[in-house]
């Protein structure tokens, strides 16, 4: 969550009273944030296949790579976990 604009905390803390709307702004940034590690992710995973000719160094090199990325983007599906329950709470509250 460190990656997130400082802004954005006082945006999730407004949604709490102002509802669904704010919510779903809130998991669209977040969604675009994972695309972001995602193909950052993918592009640095293209670069190892194709500068390393040693397959045991690429295989130990890839599972460094998908290491950082899970804990890179686990923060973010937390994050987004959280949001779609307090947006279902709201949908039922309504």
């Amino acid at each position: 969550m460190a990656h997130l604009k400082q802004n954005n905390y006082k945006e999730r803390n407004r949604n709490d009273c102002t509802g669904s709307p704010g919510i779903d702004a809130m998991m669209r940034e977040v969604l675009h944030r994972l695309g972001d590690i995602d193909v950052e992710y993918e592009i640095r995973l293209d670069e190892v296949e194709h500068s390393c000719t040693d397959q045991e160094l690429k295989s130990h090199i890839k599972k460094k790579i998908t290491a950082a990325h899970y804990e890179r983007r686990e923060p973010y599906v937390e994050l987004l976990t959280t949001l779609r329950q307090r947006q279902q709470r709201l949908s039922l509250a309504q």
